[in-house]
Order: C-alpha cells, then sequence, then structure tokens
C-alpha cells in the first residue's frame, strides 16, 4: 500500500525546452500529481580537456541562466518546489562519469571553472527561492579523485545559499562518494540493472530489487541521511530494466512496450517508495511539449500519455 502519512518528493526531471515559445507552464504534471521539477541548466566540456563553458550562446533557451530563470519563476507561480541541477555534457561523448585530466595545473583550472558554474546557479537558486541544488552529476572519476575541491565548494555554496544541497552520483558509484557528510541527504541516478528479460515481470524484478534495497539501506544508515532517487525511470520498450545505458545500442529488439515500463515502474514503487531511508525521486523525463509528447508509440522514457501515468499519479499523490 501507498504510504500516505509523509509525502516524499514527487518529481520529474524537466526537459529544458529549446525555445522560450515552447514553454508556457507546468500544468501537464498535473495529471500525475507531481509537486517537484528538476531543472537543468546545462554547461559543456571537451573530454581531457581543462574548461566548464555555461550560457553557450548556442544552448538550448532553457539550459542557459535566462530560461533556467524564467521556468523557476513559473515553477513557483504553479506552486511547485524546485531541485536545481546542473549537469555538464562532455562535447562527442556525453557521458561526465570517465571525464579525466592528467595534471594537477589542468584540474585546478577545471576546478576553477565549474566551480563559477555551480556559484552562478547556486546565486540564482538563492534569490529566486529554489528548494534543492544539485552540486553535480555523475562524476564517477571527478568526484572521487578531487574530493578536496568539492568539499570547499561544498563550503563555498552554503555562504551564498540557503537550502538544501545534494549531489546525483551514479547508480554504481554512490558508496564512492566521500563528502556525504557536507550534504542534506544522498543523491542517486537510480539506473539499477535488474533484469535480462525481454518483457521483466513484477515477481521477477521484486526479488531483483532486494540486494539493492538491501545496499541502499545500509549505506543510508551508515550516512544518517535519506536517499532521493535524482533520476529514475524506465523507457517503454522491451528489456526496460536491463542496463539502461546500452539499451540503445544493442541489436535487440526495441519495439514499444508500455507493459515492460509499468512492470518496472511498478517494481520500483511497490519496493523502494515507502521505505523510511527513502525520500522521493524525480522521474526521467517530462518534455514541454506535453501535446506533441510521450503517446503509445513512443519508446522513450517519458511517461507521458502513456498507460504508466496512472500508477504514477498513485504514488505520488498526497
Amino acid at each position: 500500500m501507498k504510504d500516505t502519512h509523509s509525502q516524499k518528493i514527487n518529481g520529474v526531471c524537466f526537459v529544458s525546452p529549446s525555445k522560450e515559445t515552447n514553454f508556457s507552464n507546468f500544468n501537464s504534471l498535473d495529471r500525475i500529481a507531481a509537486k517537484w521539477v528538476a531543472l537543468t541548466p546545462y554547461a559543456f566540456s571537451r573530454a581531457k580537456e581543462p574548461f566548464v563553458k555555461f550560457n553557450y550562446e548556442h544552448s538550448w533557451w532553457g539550459e542557459q541562466s535566462e530560461g533556467a530563470i524564467v521556468m523557476i519563476k513559473q515553477a513557483k507561480a504553479d506552486s511547485l518546489k524546485i531541485m536545481l541541477k546542473p549537469h555538464v555534457w562532455v562535447v562527442g561523448e556525453g557521458w561526465c562519469g570517465q571525464f579525466d585530466l592528467k595534471t594537477k595545473k589542468e584540474w585546478n583550472e577545471w576546478e576553477k571553472d565549474y566551480a563559477r558554474y555551480i556559484l552562478t546557479y547556486a546565486k540564482i537558486a538563492e534569490k529566486y527561492n529554489v528548494e534543492v541544488l544539485c552540486i553535480g552529476t555523475e562524476y564517477k572519476i571527478a568526484a572521487t579523485k578531487r574530493e578536496h575541491f568539492w568539499r570547499g565548494l561544498i563550503k563555498a555554496i552554503r555562504k551564498v545559499y540557503n537550502g538544501k544541497i545534494t549531489y546525483a552520483a551514479n547508480w554504481d558509484n554512490y558508496a564512492n562518494i566521500k563528502f556525504w557528510d557536507e550534504l542534506d541527504f544522498i543523491g542517486v541516478d537510480a539506473y539499477f540493472p535488474l533484469s535480462q528479460t525481454k518483457n521483466a515481470n513484477i515477481k521477477e524484478l521484486n526479488q531483483n530489487w532486494k540486494k539493492v534495497i538491501k545496499e541502499l539501506q545500509g549505506f543510508s544508515q551508515l550516512q544518517h541521511k535519506k536517499i532521493v532517487f535524482t533520476e529514475f525511470g524506465y523507457k517503454s520498450i522491451h528489456f526496460s530494466a536491463w542496463n539502461q545505458w546500452e539499451i540503445e545500442n544493442i541489436k535487440r529488439d526495441q519495439s514499444v512496450n508500455t507493459i515492460a515500463q509499468e512492470n518496472a515502474y511498478g517494481a520500483l514503487f511497490q519496493n523502494v517508495w515507502n521505505q523510511p531511508w527513502f525520500d522521493g525521486g524525480f522521474l526521467w523525463k517530462w518534455y514541454s511539449d506535453d501535446n506533441k509528447s510521450g503517446g503509445l508509440k513512443n519508446s522513450d522514457y517519458t511517461p507521458q500519455h502513456k498507460p504508466v501515468e496512472k500508477l504514477i499519479k498513485e504514488y505520488y499523490q498526497p
């Protein structure tokens, strides 16, 4: 049964619109009773190069400060709570998890750029009363190799921002992050591989969640902090609960499968949502142009206009 006594973070990762004209409000979130939204102003790096560039003129409107501020104001007008989640895209590779540099000088240059990026959004978050700031996403190497930098960055953020602070660790790396003690809760991008089955059923998925839950619970107790899934979600496709980072590249049948998506979401909600150490999360992902997004022929992550919306609302509503 759904826990009706405490309201957890019931959010979505909102896809930044490319143009201001593609954005009006967040009213479509009412269908799933979401009351939180994660907004992502992107920055860009290149592999093995010590720079972070943000507010890039060729970026999408919603990925720049101007667009982020407009969306923050609108989210507040729509009575939503906000996590501001700056995220770096590595040009030519995408994922920043393997980003690495060779020399101390290069790391110092990168850290100066990265701190400027995050502190810019920390000040915006403070000015517009954003509830949560996520200071980084899935930096498997940089977040473990440069612990001293992150601790210093957190201290600098706390001087200009009074909301809650977290970090979004990759599902296989959260236990390697050493600065959770400086943060308000543990953020996990929860793409745990749960089944290699084409159309995994709830029974199989429930069984495979047991080990994951045991590890998450133990880590939460060790750190004396709750866990939030800063990202979670499943494509409406065969093998939906398999390795998320490989699904788009496999040669297996990639037919639309809304049942597999429902089963994957259902198992997550049944096994994780009511855990006392778990404080909610942000599903991946929700598009601003609701009328043209999702649907029964769509295999993307978004639950928009798919059967799983009903299930999400059952757990998201108070």
